[in-house]
C-alpha cells in the first residue's frame, strides 16, 4: 500500500454504477489535487481493457503505476510555464490548435494564436515570475498579473481578450492532466464592461474634412487617402490599407467607382479575409478613385508605405489621424475621454446615416455587418441601392471631394 501522502482513492457513485477514484498530493505542496478516474488512468498506462475497475486492490495498483510512470507529476517538473504558453499557441507547431482545427476547420486562425502570442510577449511574460514552473502556477499568480494589466489602464474588454493567452493553456494543460488543478478556476471573475467608442459630430467631420484638405500638400499621400477613405465609407484601418486597384470597378452610377472590399491586412497574418469573411461593396467619387490608382505601387497596392514596400502601419496612420484631430481642438485628453480612434470614423459614418434616416439594413450592409437573413437579401445589391448611403458624407467633404477636385456627384 502506498504512504498516505502519495494518494488515496474512493468509490464515486454516477447513476447505476459506482467507480474508483483517486486523489493525488503534490509532493512538494502538499496540495491535494482534483479527483482523477482510475479508469482513465488505465486507459493512459496503455491498457486497453475499456470494463471499469472494481475491486480496490486494483484501483491502488493501477493509481502507484500511474504515479510511478511520471503520469502526475514527473513529466512536468520542468515545464516552463511561459514557454508552454507560447508553444500552445505556436500556430504551426502546436498539438492543441491542430487537434481544435481538425474537429473543427477554421476553429482557430492563424492571426488569432499570433494575437495570443503577442499577448504574452508584451504584458503577461514581462511580468511572470522568472522560471515559474507550470506546476507551481497558483490563483496568486494569476490575479497578479490581472492586477498589473489593470494597473497599466488597460480596459477590462482588453484584459479579458489577453487572459484568454494563458488561461486557455491552463485549462488544457488541466485536461490532459499535466496538472492536478487548474489554479484559473479559484480567480474572481473579471467583469467585462465595454467603453462606448466615441464618434464625431457633423461639425466635426466638416472641419476634420477643410483640415485634411489644407494639409493635403504636405500629409504623405497614403495616409492622406486613407483617412479620408474612413471618412465616405466607414472601412475598417485593415481593410483600407489593403486596398488593391484589382478591387476597384466601374459602377453604374455616373461619376462613382464601385469598391470591392474583399481582404484586410492584419499586423501578423498579412492579407487576409475581412471580418466575419463579409464581402461587400462601397462607393466612392471618380476623382477619389484616381487618386488612389496614381497612388499605388508597382503591385496594386493602392496604399502603399513611404519605402514602397509595403502596407502602411495601423499605428502611423492612427498618430496621423490623432494630429489631425488636434489640430481641430480635439486634443489627447479630449480624445481619451470621448475614446475616439480611427475606428470612430466608422461609428460616426453609421451615426450620420442613422440620422439621416437611412435604413439599418442598407448601413449594415455597407458596413459589413449583416446577419444571415441581410446577407441573403443583399447578396446582389445594386449600385443605385449603395449610392445612397455612399453619399452619406460626401456632402460634409464638399471641400475636399468636390470644389478642390471637381468630382461630379
Amino acid at each position: 500500500m502506498p504512504h498516505r501522502s502519495e494518494f488515496y482513492i474512493y468509490k464515486r457513485k454516477k447513476k447505476r454504477a459506482s467507480y474508483w477514484y483517486v486523489c493525488y498530493l503534490d509532493p512538494e505542496t502538499g496540495k491535494q489535487g482534483n479527483a482523477r478516474s482510475v479508469d482513465v488512468l488505465k486507459e493512459r498506462l496503455g491498457n486497453m481493457d475499456f470494463r471499469s475497475v472494481t475491486r480496490r486492490d486494483e484501483a491502488v495498483i493501477i493509481a502507484k503505476q500511474a504515479l510511478d510512470k511520471g503520469l502526475i507529476f514527473s513529466s512536468n517538473q520542468s515545464i516552463d510555464f511561459a514557454q508552454y504558453c507560447v508553444d500552445f499557441w505556436s500556430y504551426d507547431t502546436s498539438s492543441y490548435i491542430s487537434l481544435r482545427n481538425h474537429l473543427k476547420p477554421g476553429a482557430i486562425g492563424r492571426e488569432y494564436a499570433n494575437n495570443m502570442v503577442y499577448s504574452l510577449k508584451k504584458h503577461i511574460l514581462p511580468i511572470l515570475p522568472s522560471g515559474l514552473k507550470i506546476q507551481h502556477v497558483t490563483t496568486r499568480h494569476l490575479e497578479y498579473l490581472i492586477r498589473c494589466l489593470y494597473e497599466k489602464g488597460l480596459s477590462s474588454g482588453s484584459i479579458q481578450v489577453i487572459s484568454y493567452s494563458f488561461l486557455l493553456p491552463l485549462k488544457e494543460a488541466e485536461r490532459t492532466s499535466l496538472i492536478l488543478s487548474n489554479p484559473a478556476k479559484r480567480m474572481m471573475r473579471i467583469s467585462r464592461v465595454e467603453k462606448k467608442r466615441g464618434c464625431l459630430s457633423s461639425g466635426e467631420i466638416e472641419r476634420l474634412c477643410k483640415e485634411l484638405s489644407k494639409r493635403k500638400r504636405d500629409m504623405f499621400s497614403s495616409y492622406y487617402l486613407a483617412i479620408l477613405l474612413g471618412i465616405i465609407t466607414g472601412m475598417r484601418s485593415g481593410e483600407i490599407r489593403a486596398l488593391n486597384i484589382d478591387d476597384l470597378a466601374k459602377s453604374s452610377v455616373p461619376g462613382w467607382t464601385k469598391v470591392n472590399i474583399i481582404h484586410s491586412v492584419a499586423p501578423y497574418s498579412g492579407l487576409k479575409s475581412t471580418k466575419g469573411k463579409y464581402e461587400r461593396a462601397v462607393l466612392i467619387p471618380n476623382n477619389i478613385a484616381s487618386e488612389l490608382v496614381v497612388n499605388a505601387d508597382k503591385n496594386g497596392l493602392c496604399l502603399p508605405s513611404k519605402q514602397k514596400c509595403g502596407y502602411i502601419s495601423a499605428p502611423t496612420l492612427r498618430s496621423e489621424f490623432y494630429m489631425l484631430l488636434d489640430s481641430i481642438g480635439i486634443n489627447k485628453s479630449e480624445r481619451e475621454r470621448r475614446n475616439l480612434t480611427f475606428h470612430s470614423l466608422r461609428h460616426t459614418f453609421s451615426t450620420l446615416g442613422r440620422d439621416r434616416h437611412i435604413s439599418q439594413e442598407d448601413r449594415m450592409v455597407v458596413l459589413g455587418h449583416k446577419s444571415v437573413e441581410i446577407n441573403d437579401r443583399y447578396t446582389h445589391q445594386s449600385d443605385e441601392a449603395l449610392l445612397s448611403v455612399s453619399r452619406l458624407t460626401s456632402d460634409l467633404c464638399h471641400s475636399i471631394l468636390g470644389a478642390e477636385n471637381g468630382a461630379d456627384y
